[in-house]
């Protein structure tokens, strides 16, 4: 097998968002990465890793579309979790929105439509194990 390893790379202009997906989702912080360009801040959990690039000019900000499934392209984060009432609740604390939910989609299994703070479309799942 080629691939090893998929890590989502998500760019913001400070480290609010940061703080709101180490809170949010209990994510681990790693050792930020330096570079002429920025800092790039590393946050983990057991199979996952998100990057959140701050960029050393402050980057313009993209206007989020109304749904994200208006635009095409990479537009949304599919989270696994078993929490999903702390997560919202955490979220909405850390300056995020509830998009849509928490609601039962089958047996055992209920998701909610989250933003993050810079409008980043995240859908989180619980599931029945």
């Amino acid at each position: 097998m080629t691939l090893q390893r998929v890590e989502v790379g998500l760019v913001s202009a400070d480290e609010a968002l940061v703080e709101f997906f180490a809170a949010v989702f209990e994510l681990e912080r790693l050792p930020a990465v330096r570079s002429g360009s920025g800092v790039v801040h590393r946050l983990e959990a057991p199979g996952t890793r998100i990057k959140v690039m701050v960029p050393s000019r402050r980057p313009a900000s993209a206007e989020p579309a109304e749904a994200f499934f208006h635009l095409t392209g990479v537009r949304y984060l599919t989270m696994y979790a078993e929490d999903l009432d702390g997560i919202i609740e955490r979220s909405v604390a850390h300056g995020g929105h509830v998009q849509h939910g928490p609601m039962d989609v089958g047996p055992g299994v209920r998701i909610a439509g989250l933003q993050d703070p810079d409008g980043n479309a995240m859908e989180v799942v619980a599931a029945a194990p």
